[in-house]
């Protein structure tokens, strides 16, 4: 993973100084894992964390969603993979914005739409500055479950949200998050 991009900021940059958390999921997920990934995500809101990610897949962006409509203690860092530029926040995000809790950030890219390298640079970005990484959910051969592969549980804290689906993730390093041990975050 590489330490030296370049990348550009809208909002409260102080957040990458918090405690942080990055959320992944795959893209198809079962209804049972989202119900099951909601429960746990309402949870974690009770935590004085930043939660960060890319937010595309449909249950990142149901999980970005509901941190930007609460009033709890989370602060949202928002990695794009586009360029700055071109992001047009939501009223509620510029609220967010306006009240130093929302960091919008991105490599600098000239492109005017996400492609697959600028997704890769995008999560380099994010890898070089979080190291504690939440998967809700895992696609067997997907991107996620090569980015679970080579993380390495000595320089990243590893989690996998705890259901049946990802028991296959399951390692001696890496962590089965539930509502029972999620404050495992803050450490």
């Amino acid at each position: 993973m590489q330490n030296n991009l370049v990348f550009e900021t809208i909002g409260n940059v102080e957040l990458l100084s918090q405690n942080k958390v990055a959320i992944f999921s795959s893209k198809d997920v079962s209804l049972e894992i989202t119900s099951q990934a909601t429960s746990l995500i309402k949870s974690i809101s009770s935590l004085s964390i930043a939660i960060a990610g890319g937010w595309q897949a449909p249950l990142e962006k149901k999980v970005f969603s509901f941190y930007t409509k609460q009033k709890s203690p989370i602060n949202l860092i928002y990695y794009l993979a586009k360029n700055i530029n071109l992001f047009k926040a939501s009223v509620l995000q510029k609220n967010l914005i306006q009240r130093d809790r929302l960091l919008v950030i991105a490599p600098q890219f000239k492109e005017k739409r996400p492609t697959h390298k600028n997704i890769s640079m995008r999560d380099e970005l994010l890898f070089s500055q979080i190291n504690k990484i939440l998967f809700l959910s895992i696609s067997p051969g997907g991107r996620l479950e090569n980015y679970l592969s080579k993380l390495s549980s000595k320089k990243y804290q590893l989690y996998i949200m705890e259901h049946p689906e990802n028991e296959a993730y399951y390692a001696e390093d890496i962590v089965a998050l539930n509502q029972n041990n999620m404050e495992m975050l803050l450490v």
